[in-house]
């Protein structure tokens, strides 16, 4: 059988990557014809996958949510989509936490060899894929704008001082968004649509594979409230007000803006716009855990 390693050398922490070559190890031993390719740059995953036709029965992804972000956009592109494997390595690893695969590269090689296929579900924005968030609003930059090496020395902490150097630049947003036919307006802080339990390394849901593979989206929207920086603990303002948060499952919305938007798709830049349609794809790709 054909396996594939995509090896983002650039993700997160350095020593992630010390024991690499026994997941290798472990992938031969069991039969398997590796083959490697290590990216030369951002969107690099993508782009081999695009040019490659080479048919692999499994496509393993060393790297962060973004580079396995890249991975299902090319795989979502193909008729026939290999199986996939998933080593953790980046700064948060969102996405891997829904699957409880851990960081010992042989420990998930050897899960992969047992074969377990989990499917999950596959989100599109505007006719772009992602794994698990959709995002817009108060500091959902600070991963694409945090600096790389700051990331590996550093880790979650370089996302914390980022955003912490963002707050003056935060403001409301205006928005109207339509879930099953109804249109709301709101004045927000930030959105985001998502599947699985985590995100930017926060618990948002009861750990449960049930949200990766359910075929529907939550939805956590926060308003904006002018003092809310003033504050001494935000957290205690959304417990304490619970009438600014709007939470809610859907397979679909729709969002439209007065002005452009960035979003960010599993922690990665996406065009600015002013419109956006979300959909969801239930169990587009089997990932083996």
């Amino acid at each position: 059988m054909k396996l594939l390693m995509l090896i983002n050398a650039h993700s997160g922490l350095k020593n992630s990557k010390a024991k690499l070559l026994d997941a290798i190890d472990v992938f031969c031993a069991n039969g398997y014809e590796v083959s490697v390719y290590v990216t030369q740059a951002a969107n690099d995953a993508y782009e081999y996958l695009k040019r490659n036709r080479i048919r692999y029965d499994i496509v393993c992804v060393f790297g962060g949510d973004g580079t396995m972000n890249e991975v299902t956009n090319a795989l979502m592109r193909r008729k026939e989509k290999p199986l996939l494997g998933y080593f953790p390595s980046g700064t948060m690893n969102d996405f891997g936490s829904n699957f409880d695969l851990g960081y010992d590269p042989k420990t998930i090689a050897e899960r992969i060899c047992q074969r377990n296929e989990i499917a999950f579900d596959v989100g599109c924005f505007n006719g772009r894929y992602f794994n698990y968030v959709a995002a817009f609003g108060a500091m959902c930059d600070v991963p694409f704008t945090t600096d790389r090496d700051a990331k590996e020395r550093l880790g979650n902490i370089a996302y914390i001082l980022e955003g912490i150097g963002k707050l003056p630049e935060v403001k409301p947003i205006d928005i109207r968004y339509t879930v099953k036919g109804k249109t709301h307006k709101r004045k927000v802080l930030f959105g985001l649509v998502y599947s699985g339990s985590r995100v930017a390394g926060m618990q948002l849901e009861t750990k449960s594979r049930s949200n990766i593979d359910d075929g529907m989206f939550n939805v956590l929207i926060v308003d904006y409230v002018p003092t809310f920086f003033d504050a001494p603990d935000i957290l205690t303002i959304l417990i304490q007000n619970e009438k600014y948060i709007h939470r809610f499952r859907t397979e679909n919305i729709s969002f439209e803006f007065d002005e452009h938007v960035v979003w960010t798709l599993d922690g990665e830049e996406a065009r600015p716009g002013n419109r956006a349609e979300i959909t969801i794809i239930n169990k587009a790709l089997k990932l083996l855990a």
